[in-house]
């Protein structure tokens, strides 16, 4: 899984790499679909072997109860992404996102079954996660193309790129530079605030303007 992993993450930053060179002469629409399309390749590697990893991950473990209580119980964590993903599967722009969302959320949960993550950087990844996953039904609805690649960008290019590195870490370089990653991760949360105040002012400017709309309809009705 982690050989796999590393080679579709390749493929997903370098859709990503050529996405900026298409984007000065392709229109912003049809150039999402360029890391788009690579994501996809890059889900076709990791889908020969996901099921099994799934199998193994949900198999009873003897040994579970001496875990930490996050790699216990961090299954149920995923839940919300893995009903995304899903709902997702058809979706051509937002299912390689939840699907590679599941697939740092199983990682993730792997690693620190095997203690070689500690719990505040598991915890704190698939909190992230998760709010990216519930995130995405209103960036859905809200249907913007620069919301949606920066979301996309966040996924593939940003939390990729600070938990990948971290990854290939021996035991003690783990130890050392934990607080770089959890920096890193705090970043990104911050970034994602952003995007979620930016459709909240969305949110309100179509409130007040639907209120307008029917303030006037009644005063004319009067």
């Amino acid at each position: 899984m982690q050989s796999k992993f590393k080679v579709a993450l390749g493929i997903s930053i370098l859709g990503y790499v050529v996405s900026l060179i298409t984007a000065r002469f392709l229109p912003g629409a049809v150039n999402l679909l360029v890391p788009t399309t690579f994501s996809l390749g890059s889900l076709i590697i990791l889908s020969r072997n996901h099921s099994m990893e799934v199998k193994r991950l949900n198999a009873p473990n003897p040994a579970s109860e001496s875990l930490p209580n996050v790699a216990r119980t961090s299954s149920t964590t995923t839940t919300p992404s893995s009903e995304l993903e899903s709902k997702d599967d058809n979706d051509p722009f937002w299912g390689p996102i939840s699907e590679y969302i599941h697939v740092i959320e199983e990682t993730m949960i792997s690693e620190g079954q095997k203690n070689t993550l500690d719990n505040e950087i598991v915890e704190k990844t698939l909190s992230l996660l998760a709010r990216v996953g519930r995130l995405i039904p209103q960036l859905k609805e809200l249907n913007d193309a620069n919301m949606n690649h920066n979301i996309q960008r966040l996924i593939f290019k940003d939390l990729n790129g600070a938990i990948n590195p971290f990854l290939k870490l021996g035991g003690e370089a783990k130890r050392l530079n934990r607080r770089l990653l959890l920096t890193g991760i705090k970043d990104i949360n911050s970034k994602l605030s952003a995007y979620v105040e930016t459709i909240e002012q969305k949110d309100l400017i179509e409130l007040q303007t639907r209120m307008e709309l029917i303030q006037q309809r009644y005063r004319s009705e009067d």
